[in-house]
């Protein structure tokens, strides 16, 4: 058997799987095409329409315009309207929140250890599959000849990996276990923002697993505002990411939950777009049409943060993709999707 990455594996079990079931209303032509706040969404439009409402108490001014597409996918050109390609991340604060306020950022970062457990669900029908990834995290002082002043380099180490649970095919727990020894390498600026990630897999290790968890650790490096901010405060942030080879435009909608002299919890949503109408994952069928007809990605979790910590250390963040396809019969459309679940648990 052919080593794939078991985040794709559960992906793609139902890639060539027939759906037969009513379309959400979204995507039905007679339906009333929705603004471009509510196309943010779940918690992305309530925030972006408060902001909208009440400019002088807490504005993401102008995050709607241009407004995101209903079936999830950009038409030619419209992503790099939103995001451009190679463009640094927008961040745009909403509201700077009640006192006490902590500024948010890498700025004392330490070495951390510990694991991620991420969880993934292809069908409802099944149980999701829990994998333990032993990790540590190594940041240092970046070269200034090669990035800002302030901004790190950070080395993730996988130091064990295993499938957490009783019972699964040893195939599947040996492919697992060979991730140990690979490493994610990136640069962090002051404000957060990830460079680009290098992923280097371990001597037969499923190279795509190893990339599924820079995917997570992209979602969790988070670019921060200039200005420290209290409990209610939140702001947008708005990026072209690839994602499993995926060109998207990924709206980050943080909210800071509460503040304590040591750090800070975040309630973060994401919501994703494909920046294109073809997409094409490995093992897809070759006579599968590549062209989608819809697709939605969101994630949401609390999280927390240590202050001056290159990544949160503490929390949950839960994650659905989904896309379906186009097909000369509208009823009965191939489709795809994942559920995951990555909990941490980091010093």
């Amino acid at each position: 058997m052919r080593a794939k990455s078991l985040y794709l594996v559960c992906l793609l079990t139902l890639s060539g799987c027939q759906k037969d079931e009513p379309k959400p209303e979204a995507t039905r032509k007679d339906a009333e095409a929705p603004s471009k706040v509510d196309a943010i969404d779940p918690n992305l439009a309530e925030a972006v329409a408060a902001a909208s409402a009440a400019p002088a108490r807490g504005a993401v001014p102008g995050q709607a315009e241009g407004g995101p597409p209903a079936d999830g996918v950009f038409p030619p050109g419209g992503a790099d309207k939103e995001a451009a390609k190679g463009a640094a991340p927008k961040v745009t604060l909403g509201g700077e929140g009640s006192e006490p306020r902590q500024k948010l950022g890498p700025n004392k970062p330490a070495k951390l250890t510990g694991t991620i457990q991420v969880a993934l669900q292809s069908d409802p029908r099944q149980g999701a599959i829990p994998v333990l990834i032993g990790l540590t995290v190594e940041p240092k002082k970046a070269d200034a000849k090669d990035a800002a002043e302030g901004s790190h380099l950070v080395t993730v180490r996988v130091t064990s990996a295993k499938v957490d649970a009783p019972g699964v095919p040893k195939e599947m727990d040996d492919q697992v276990a060979k991730v140990k020894g690979s490493k994610v390498e990136y640069t962090l600026s002051p404000n957060g923002t990830p460079g680009p990630f290098k992923v280097t897999a371990a001597k037969g290790a499923p190279d795509d697993f190893v990339r599924s968890l820079s995917d997570a650790l992209a979602l969790l490096s988070i670019p921060y505002p200039d200005k420290p901010l209290g409990a209610g405060g939140f702001f947008m942030v708005t990026s072209r990411d690839e994602v499993m080879g995926m060109d998207l435009v990924t709206y980050r909608m943080v909210k800071v939950k509460e503040v304590t002299p040591e750090g800070v919890t975040l309630d973060v949503n994401t919501k994703r777009y494909a920046a294109s109408r073809t997409l094409e994952l490995p093992g897809m069928p070759p006579e599968m049409d590549k062209n989608l007809f819809q697709f939605d990605a969101m994630s949401e979790g609390t999280v927390r943060l240590p202050l001056g910590a290159v990544l949160p250390t503490q929390g949950e963040m839960n994650s659905v993709l989904a896309a379906q396809f186009a097909a000369p019969d509208p009823k009965r459309r191939p489709a795809i999707q994942l559920q995951s679940r990555a909990q941490l648990d980091l010093k």
